[in-house]
C-alpha cells in the first residue's frame, strides 16, 4: 500500500477509534525501544557497572495470592515469562520481554494516557500560562508516580516474580527523579504547541526516547543494601 493511501486510512482510524489508535501507537514505540536496546546489547559488549540503588528493605516477601497466581499462570501460558532466572544471553533476543512491553504499552499505558489526556484537556481547557503550568505539574506529579508503579508491578507480575512490589520499591525514587528531568520540558512543549488530538501520539514519540531510559533502569540488577545504623 502506497503512502498516499496509507495516510488517509491512518487518519480515519485516529478519528473513529482514537483509543485503539493511541494504544497501538504507544505499544509500538514501547516495544520498539526495548527491541533497539536488546539489539544494541547484542552488538556491543559493555563493561559498565550496573546501577545500584539503595533500599531499606532487605527481606523477600511472597505477595502471591490466588488471583496473582492465576494471572501468572496465564502469563506462562502466553509465553511471556522468562524460562529461567538466569541473565539473558546477548546472542539472542528476549522475546518474552518484548511481549511484556507490547502488553504494557497497548493494554495498560496506552489506554491510561488516552483517558488521562482526554480528561486533562477537557477539565483544563485553554492555553494561558496558568493552565499550561497546571497541566504540566498535574501530569508529572499526579499521573507519573502511579504510572511508574503500574509499570514496575505489572512487569514483575508478568515476570512471575515472588514479590511483585520489590523492584518498584527499590527503583521508584531514582526513576521518578530521572523522569522529572526528561518529562517536564517535553510536556511543556506538548501542552503549549501540540493539538489535543495528537497528544498521545506526541507522547508516544517522546516515549520512544524515555522507554530506552526506562528499559535501562528496568534491566539494571536489583541490588539492595541494608541501612547500617
Amino acid at each position: 500500500m502506497s503512502l498516499t493511501k496509507l495516510l488517509p486510512l491512518v487518519g480515519k482510524i485516529m478519528q473513529r477509534r482514537p483509543l485503539l489508535f493511541n494504544s497501538v501507537v504507544y505499544g509500538f514505540f514501547c516495544t520498539s525501544a526495548e527491541f533497539i536496546r536488546q539489539n544494541y546489547n547484542r552488538k556491543v559488549i559493555t563493561t559498565s557497572k550496573p546501577v545500584v540503588i539503595e533500599s531499606k528493605q532487605t527481606s523477600k516477601v511472597d505477595t502471591k495470592g490466588p488471583v496473582l497466581l492465576g494471572i501468572q499462570r496465564l502469563c506462562e501460558t502466553l509465553d511471556i515469562v522468562d524460562k529461567d532466572n538466569s541473565i539473558q544471553s546477548t546472542d539472542s533476543y528476549n522475546w518474552p520481554q518484548l511481549k511484556r512491553y507490547a502488553i504494557y504499552g497497548c493494554f495498560l499505558a496506552g489506554p491510561i494516557l488516552h483517558g488521562w489526556y482526554k480528561w486533562l484537556d477537557s477539565f483544563y481547557n485553554g492555553t494561558s500560562v496558568r493552565i499550561i503550568l497546571t497541566k504540566l505539574f498535574a501530569d508529572q506529579f499526579l499521573l507519573t508516580p502511579p504510572l511508574l508503579v503500574v509499570f514496575f508491578t505489572s512487569m514483575s507480575l508478568m515476570e512471575a516474580k515472588s514479590d511483585i512490589f520489590e523492584e518498584c520499591r527499590i527503583k521508584f525514587l531514582h526513576t521518578f527523579q530521572t523522569s522529572c528531568g526528561y518529562w517536564l520540558p517535553v510536556q511543556l512543549i506538548n501542552f503549549m504547541l501540540v493539538p489535543p488530538s495528537l497528544r498521545v501520539v506526541y507522547v508516544s514519540v517522546a516515549v520512544f526516547i524515555w522507554i530506552n531510559i526506562l528499559c535501562y533502569l528496568k534491566s539494571a540488577p536489583v541490588v539492595e543494601h541494608a541501612n547500617k545504623t
